[in-house]
Formats: C-alpha cells, structure tokens, sequence
C-alpha cells in the first residue's frame, strides 16, 4: 500500500475547485515562476493532475526537464500548504485527460478548452497553516511603516503600472511569493505584509518566512503572484534585499499580466513576447 502523502484536510482542499493553488516552478537558469492554477485535483493517492490552459511559461519549465516544482493550496479560510512535486508528463486523449476535462473548470466553461492533462507526483507535503484576519492587519501595517527603510530607484524596466500599483497597494490582495529552496525546489509561501513603496520597489516583513522555516538571502530572485478579486492576476519578479532579520524589499525588473486578453504579456514594458 502507498503510504499517503496527502491528508485528507488537504485532499478536501485541493478537490475544491474554487480553492485557489499556485504552482511554481523554475527555469534552466533557476528564475522562479509562480501563477494561480486553480485546476489542479487529486488524482489517486499521491498522484496530481491539472489542465493545461494560459500556462506557457509554467508549461516550457517541465517540459524542458525542470520537473522540481511545488503547489501553494491556499483556501479563503487562509489556512495554506505547500506540496512538493515531480512532474511525470502531459497527457491527451485518455483516460486521465478525460478525467480533467470533466472537471467544473473545462466541462462548463465553453470558452476554455484543456491543451492537455499534465500529471506529477507528490513526494512531500506541509503541515497546515493558518493567518488570522488581525495577522493580516498587523502584517499590512507593519509593511507600511517599514516602507520608509527602503530607497527609491528609478529604473527603465520593471515599474508597475497604476493600476497594478494600486492592486499591489491592497491589504486583501494575495500576494504569494516563491523562491528556489536549498533543496532545489521552488517554493512558495503568501506574506501579506508586502506593500509597494515605489513604482519598482516592494517592501516585505518576513513573517511568514520565518515561522515557515524558509531563508531568503540577499540577492535571490523571487517571484511574486498578486491576485484580487476584480479578478485581476499578475507576476511580478525582480531580487530580493534584506534589511535585517525581520524586513526586507524586492527590487522588480519584470510585471507580467496573468489575465486575458493576453496572459503572459509584460505590462511594464508593452509588446514584448509572452513569458509567463
């Protein structure tokens, strides 16, 4: 009998589809790449399925042989795990596929087609945990007040338009943000004490980093998923700076749309190629 990864709290919250997920992943060079992938299911036992769809960046990753990735599940309880995966391959036209395809995503929604069914396996999951609402609070504020440690840069790339800026700028927006692990792996956690100080710079209390065991270092490339609920998605990515202990900022040089018309196209620079 295969031992289970997956408890059952944590099945329950990746089989609900209105669950938000984010699945990270890395490139060749080691960048990291996070974006909402609600799609994602349990299979059977250990084994992940989920659809294909707007995930050209994520897609290049594994196929390309990074098959280390992780998914973020983080409910509207804002009770969160990280599950580290393997990524077997893409399924079409089988049993598996048809699995996907009959999920409430793909088998109701006329505009959304699944390109195909990508399997993976779990190896590890979190524990759970919890943010309470007055965590969010304080983790805001102390953002804000933290925003007068950080300098201002102008730079030609990476400023967020206005209104990512002012998405960014929004205590109830998800901000998630991943980074390569030691152990290779990309990962992923939400910090909510993230605030924009500037066009380009994003000031971060290290909260949820810490409590989760993780250790971000100076000069690490990160990438950050900001969803809210017009709903509107975006990536932003850039380098990690520390402060001290306890706060630290990002230093952006790419924001990419996550959302149609054009997911994956850069908004900090206009018409550039889709990499997301």
């Amino acid at each position: 009998m295969v031992e289970s990864i997956l408890k059952q709290d944590l099945v329950d919250a990746i089989n609900t589809f209105e669950t938000p997920k984010f699945m990270v992943t890395k490139d060749s060079e080691g960048e990291p790449n996070v974006v909402p992938v609600l799609s994602w299911t349990v299979y059977e036992a250990n084994t992940l399925v989920y659809g294909d769809f707007m995930t050209y960046k994520t897609k290049h990753n594994l196929i390309n042989g990074n098959i280390q990735f992780s998914i973020l599940v983080f409910t509207t309880d804002l009770d969160s795990w990280l599950i580290k995966s393997k990524f077997e391959s893409y399924h079409r036209n089988d049993d598996i596929y048809e699995f996907i395809a009959q999920t409430p995503l793909f088998r109701y929604n006329q505009y959304t087609n699944a390109r195909g069914a990508g399997v993976a396996e779990a190896i590890w999951a979190s524990q759970k945990y919890g943010i309470s609402k007055l965590t969010v609070l304080s983790s805001f504020l102390k953002a804000k007040l933290a925003s007068r440690q950080v300098q201002t840069h102008e730079t030609k790339e990476g400023n967020m338009p206005l209104n990512v800026f002012k998405r960014m700028s929004q205590m109830a927006a998800v901000k998630v943000i991943a980074y390569i692990s030691e152990d290779g792996y990309p990962v992923a956690f939400p910090e909510f004490g993230m605030v924009p100080v500037s066009s380009n710079r994003i000031v971060m209390k290290r909260r949820e980093e810490k409590r989760r065991g993780y250790s971000l270092v100076d000069g690490s490339r990160v990438a950050i998923a900001l969803v809210t609920l017009e709903p509107a998605a975006f990536q932003l990515k850039g380098t990690f700076r520390e402060i001290n202990e306890s706060t630290g900022f990002i230093e952006l040089d790419r924001v990419y749309t996550c959302s149609l018309p054009k997911p994956g196209a850069r908004v900090d620079l206009p018409m550039l190629t889709p990499n997301i």
